[in-house]
């Protein structure tokens, strides 16, 4: 019986190298699976949103924690054009990355990254209660309350990320709850102090609120909800 090395012998040169290189090269995938470059969208993501949803150090190596959620409440608590103004500079960063950000990656980002599914979850909720304001809006006209074309924009890109994400029974579930907290305007007859007091009316009518007056429609069609995001690409 022949020797391994006289059976290799035997093989013609050009046809061991093909071999050897093939099988190195199973070796290599195994060991390192292509990539689908995922990775390196997000990545990329991360680190033109640092210092909004991601932390960094600076060249001092001092970190910088990420500052949405302070934005957040900043605007939540002031509720004016002035106090949202640097909440509103970080949606539009991140909104603006996320239109980038390609369909295909959409499933690796929810899975590694949560966090930016909850802002995003946030940014819609929190640009939806502040178009509505304190009370519903008189007319469909009106569903903007004080929000400039640069905030329906930003809604439209986060509302758009999101019904591409989440299936559709969790992106309703999502808005429902939203509607829940949409306020229906105080009765005049009560006082401001008496108002403290109280909870605040709802407007959205359903089993938990009985005394609300909006039907799902109506409230939808009050909303910003209900902006044709189509017109805002």
């Amino acid at each position: 019986m022949s020797s391994l090395d006289e059976v290799i012998a035997k093989i013609p040169r050009p046809l061991l190298v093909f071999v050897v290189l093939f099988f190195a090269l199973i070796f290599i995938i195994q060991q390192n699976p292509l990539s689908d470059g995922c990775d390196v969208e997000i990545s990329n993501l991360l680190r033109s949103n640092r210092g909004i949803i991601s932390a960094f150090k600076d060249k001092k190596n001092r970190t910088h924690f990420s500052q949405i959620e302070n934005l957040k409440q900043q605007c939540t608590t002031g509720n004016s054009s002035g106090s949202c103004l640097d909440y509103f500079i970080a949606l539009k960063q991140l909104a603006d990355s996320l239109k980038k950000f390609p369909d295909k990656c959409y499933k690796t980002l929810e899975e590694q990254n949560p966090a930016i599914i909850q802002v995003s979850l946030n940014a819609v909720k929190v640009l939806a209660l502040l178009a509505w304001g304190d009370k519903p809006p008189e007319s469909v006209t009106q569903r903007l309350g004080w929000l400039s074309e640069s905030e329906i924009y930003t809604f439209c890109r986060f509302k758009n990320f999101l019904t591409s994400i989440l299936p559709d029974e969790e992106y309703l579930k999502f808005r429902m709850q939203v509607y829940i907290e949409f306020p229906e305007k105080w009765d005049e007859t009560i006082s401001l102090e008496k108002r403290a007091e109280l909870p605040r009316p709802r407007a959205w009518k359903n089993s938990a609120n009985p005394n609300g007056k909006l039907a799902d429609k109506e409230v939808f069609e009050k909303s910003l909800f209900s902006i044709r995001c189509d017109l805002y690409q």
